[in-house]
């Protein structure tokens, strides 16, 4: 009996084994052979399905890349998508080697091809099967991490790429004893201000005993330069002259240690020595910094180490866009897309999305959105000064940031401010006098009321970052700078 049961095991397990590795086998090749048209139907059905799937991913993309929390999309989902392209390349392919046997063999197939070319779609059906079923991802996404700056402080500056590298390169340079002149050039209104400040503060700290930032703008007026740094130093001039005087400021510096000068916004070589500005040396007089629209600048001030700033990446972009329009997770996906598409107008340039945001930041429909686009596509700058044409983008968005000022006053205000000279700090009691005397506001009954609606118009316009108050000033009254 028992002898009877083992054999009749033995049996099942050798017929077991005869199947698999005779009869299944030779079931497929029949199967290329003469079920070819049912592996080419199946081919084109499982086609579909992947295209199906592959449009549902594109969309779940899209609708991250929408999102402020999931900026990044995986690699995972990415390798999907470029496997998915692949295996409908494949498709297309064995397609027109399918037509091209018909033509060739119409009335008599070729066998030998027949079976290949089975073999090779059945290949393809499994592979596009396990594309299909790999398509449920936990998540398409994560938040986008911007580079961190451990020694920025300032709520007013985005940690950029740019601005990561360029931050790191200056304090690297900064400890270089051998080098004494650094500089930063990037276009207008990319962010070297706003760096340059964060450097000295952090320097101020650690390194420097006296940070002196001077803005130098396009007329490099000499005596200009020499007032500001000797207010730095509660440094009061005996000499009248140029060179007098800068012969009382060298020797002051030469004199001091760790001595940090910036020069902002620089357009032309300015000679240290007739502002009276001695280089670091044996751990005496200066290290400079320059900001600089112009990289013939650095070079013409023979800076030993020249710094590249460029503009935002794209996802840093939308990310300080949605911070500062306000665009958080419960607007709808059709004004994102059109928020996203005035954000890419901005050409990256932090100081255009920080005013333009701000602006559109009361826009609630995918029409308005639409419109602040067109606007901007349709708009044509007209030519002022230096203004190239890789800036003209920030000068559109802060003149329809001013466009979108609700009141009249408050434009006015603006309006009023930018009749001040370049970098001009502006008294809050010199606006409301003017205001007063010019009848700005219409004729109101008190300068007191004046000064109201002046104070209103600052708090707006500061909102709108159209205003800029300046640093260590009381937080009443105080100075400010378009």
């Amino acid at each position: 009996m028992e002898e009877a049961f083992c054999l009749a095991a033995a049996s099942n397990a050798v017929g077991t084994l005869m199947v698999d590795y005779l009869v299944k086998p030779i079931e497929r090749r029949i199967r290329y052979l003469f079920r070819f048209h049912k592996l080419i139907e199946e081919l084109h059905q499982q086609q579909k399905n992947l295209k199906r799937e592959q449009t549902r991913v594109e969309e779940d993309v899209k609708e991250a890349k929408l999102q402020i929390q999931t900026q990044v999309i995986e690699d995972y989902v990415d390798e999907w998508l470029t496997n998915v392209d692949n295996a409908l390349k494949d498709v297309q392919n064995l397609d027109s080697r399918v037509e091209e046997n018909k033509r060739c063999f119409r009335w008599c197939p070729n066998w030998c091809w027949r079976y290949q070319l089975g073999k090779e779609i059945e290949k393809t059906i499994v592979s596009i099967i396990e594309l299909v079923e790999d398509s449920h991802f936990e998540r398409i996404g994560h938040r986008a991490e911007l580079p961190a700056l451990e020694f920025f402080t300032s709520k007013d500056i985005l940690a950029s790429k740019s601005s990561t590298a360029a931050f790191n390169k200056i304090m690297e340079a900064l400890e270089d004893d051998k080098v004494n002149m650094i500089g930063v050039w990037g276009m207008g209104g990319v962010g070297k201000t706003t760096l340059v400040k964060e450097v000295g503060k952090k320097t101020k700290e650690l390194r420097f005993r006296k940070v002196i930032q001077v803005v130098v703008s396009q007329i490099s007026i000499i005596e200009n330069i020499q007032d500001k740094i000797a207010d730095f130093l509660d440094l009061k001039f005996e000499k009248k002259t140029k060179e007098g005087r800068a012969g009382e400021l060298w020797r002051q510096l030469e004199n001091e240690e760790k001595i940090l000068i910036i020069l902002d916004d620089m357009w032309n070589e300015v000679h240290l020595k007739d502002i009276g500005i001695p280089l670091n040396e044996n751990g005496k007089g200066c290290k400079i910094i320059l900001t600089t629209r112009r990289k013939t600048v650095c070079d013409s001030m023979e800076c030993q180490v020249i710094i590249p700033m460029d503009v935002l990446e794209s996802d840093e972009a939308w990310v300080l866009f949605r911070m500062k329009a306000n665009l958080n997770e419960r607007v709808s996906r059709d004004i994102l897309e059109e928020a996203e598409k005035v954000a890419k107008e901005c050409k990256g340039l932090p100081v255009a999305i920080v005013t333009l945001a701000p602006a559109l930041k009361s826009t609630k429909t995918r029409k308005g959105w639409e419109v602040a686009r067109k606007k901007l596509e349709s708009s044509r700058l007209v030519e002022i000064g230096n203004i190239g044409e890789e800036e003209k983008n920030a000068y559109l968005c802060i003149k329809m940031s001013y466009e979108y000022l609700k009141k009249e006053t408050t434009k006015r205000c603006f309006l009023l401010c930018g009749l001040y000279p370049e970098d001009h700090s502006i008294e809050v009691e010199d606006l409301v006098r003017y205001a007063w005397g010019l009848e700005l506001f219409g004729k109101a009954d008190s300068i007191g009321e004046v000064r109201i609606q002046v104070l209103e118009a600052i708090d707006y316009l500061k909102d709108s970052c159209l205003l800029l108050k300046v640093e260590d000033e009381d937080e009443d009254g105080g100075r400010y700078g378009p």
